[in-house]
Order: C-alpha cells, then structure tokens, then sequence
C-alpha cells in the first residue's frame, strides 16, 4: 500500500526530518522547530535530564498537526516551547516567522485540565481574557454571546464550573481560548480524562469550530485514533529524549465524521502502522 510504503521509508530517515519543501522559510510557516535540544535540572546531587533532542518539524498555516509517542517523551514541552512558557536549552522555535524570546500573545493553549476560575460563571469565565485585552464591553459581550452559542453552553452561561459536566467545563475552556481570535492553538491532551462518547462529541465540535475559523492547530494526544481522526498530519516521537522519528500525513478526507472514521479503509491502515511504530517505542523503553 502506499501509504505503508511512504512511512516505512520516511521512518529511516534522520531525525531532523521535517517533510517541509527543501528550503521553505519560516515565515511561511505558522511553527518551525528547529533543531531543539532540551535539558531539565543539573546540580550536584542530581544530574541533569535530556528531555528533547535535535527536533525539527514544521506545522503550516492553517494546518492541524497532531503529536503522538509514549509517556515522558516530551510531547507536553513542545508546547511549552511554542508558547514561550520554556526556553529551548538548544535551537530555535519560530512562531510566524519569529524566534521565540518568551512568553507569545498570539497562541491560545488548552491544557489537559479545564483550568476554570471556580467563582466565575461560564460567561464571565469566557469573557476573562477580552477584559484582560481591553476588549471593549459591547464588543465582548457579542463574542462571549457568539462563543456561548458556539460551544452549545447556551443554557448554562451562569452556571459555575462545579455545576458543569466534565465535557461541559472542557467545551468553556475552549470557548474561552478561542473567543479573543488567537491564530495558533496548542492542545495538551485536552479530552484525555472525557468517557468515549463525550470524547467523541468533543473531537466533533472541535473540527467544526476549526473548519469554520481556519486555526493553525498542534494537538498533543496519546490516542492514536484521535489523531488519524483529527489531523491533517501527525509527528512521531521516540522514547526520551524526544526525537522525531517520522512526520506522516494522514490520507483521509475532510469534511470528517469522527463517529465513523475508524471504519475507514484507509483509517485500519494508517492505524497499523503507527500503532506498530508506536508500540516499538514503547517496548524500547518509554515509561511515564
């Protein structure tokens, strides 16, 4: 098959590989990694530990590109890398052309957690950051309006987070990064802790909501399936130190259904083969 074909070779190439065009600048891009080394620690009583090593990929404009390798290799900090909440120890990460030199305003990041200010209600919750921008008032409360409406929180809005759902909290945590427009969306495992059905739900909201508003989107997941179902393409990550071991393009057509996507043809065969990458990671040694 070919798709099996591409990948087989793409993973024997080296780490560095971004299956970016030869030469394309970075200011057509919206991320790049560039060759990223990370190390945490280092003192006399403990040595210090590699978490991230020569990673190099690239996410396009507009792009959805999914993150996927086992527990500990890394796949959070490259988020905290993109965002500026880390520094690289080595290289350089590019957000619309740019170095990353701290914090960045223009990417919103959904956490694996909801994160919800518990004393705010969902409509004050999801209007915090337009008052921190100085949004001014009739202009947010059209979008907190649109974003409620958006995320089907309609009969909620003055509810407090403790009132919600878990799937509930996660659709106002996206409602809230998503209201002040930012063009690049970080997402750490965000519907990890969701049973499948609300998971399912979740997956099918988000791939409305980035249809309709074109973000730049990188998800970090260990849901293989998740990834073939919303990706447009997906990086591999070995076991610590993280390296990339292959970006592979996922060859299934939008519009998707995410409640039927598994019963794709083309979806099984994508699946085995980054499943048996996958589990070649996991049997070399990753741990949590």
């Amino acid at each position: 098959m070919q798709w099996r074909a591409s990948l087989e070779q793409a993973s024997d190439v080296e780490a560095d590989a971004t299956g970016r065009p030869a030469g394309q600048p970075a200011s057509d891009l919206s991320l790049r990694f560039e060759d990223v080394d990370l190390w945490f620690g280092g003192s006399k009583r403990r040595p210090a530990v590699q978490a991230l090593s020569g990673v190099s990929f690239d996410v396009a404009d507009r792009e959805f590109c999914a993150i996927v390798g086992p527990s500990g290799c890394g796949k959070s900090t490259l988020l905290n890398l993109a965002s500026g909440l880390r520094p690289a120890t080595k290289g350089t990460v590019y957000v619309n052309g740019t170095p990353v030199r701290g914090l960045v305003p223009d990417i919103g990041y959904v956490t694996q957690d909801s994160n919800l200010l518990p004393w705010l209600t969902v409509e004050d919750n999801i209007r915090l950051p337009l008052q921190i921008r100085g949004v001014p008032a009739d202009q947010q409360d059209a979008l907190v309006e649109r974003w409620i409406d958006l995320v089907g929180l309609d009969g909620f809005r003055r509810s407090h987070p403790r009132q919600l759902s878990g799937g509930m909290q996660k659709r106002c945590s996206i409602a809230r990064t998503l209201v002040y427009d930012p063009p690049i969306l970080l997402m750490d495992e965000p519907f990890g802790a969701l049973d499948a059905m609300t998971k399912a739900i979740m997956q099918d909201a988000l791939l409305r909501l980035w249809d309709e508003h074109q973000k730049t989107a990188l998800f970090v997941t260990h849901d293989l399936s998740e990834a073939l179902t919303l990706a447009d393409k997906i990086v591999v990550i070995t076991r610590r130190p993280g390296r990339v071991r292959t970006v592979v393009p996922v060859d299934i057509p939008r519009p998707r259904d995410v409640f039927h996507a598994s019963e794709l043809r083309e979806f099984a065969a994508q699946h085995r083969v980054l499943w048996d990458m996958f589990a070649a990671e996991i049997s070399a040694g990753g741990s949590k």
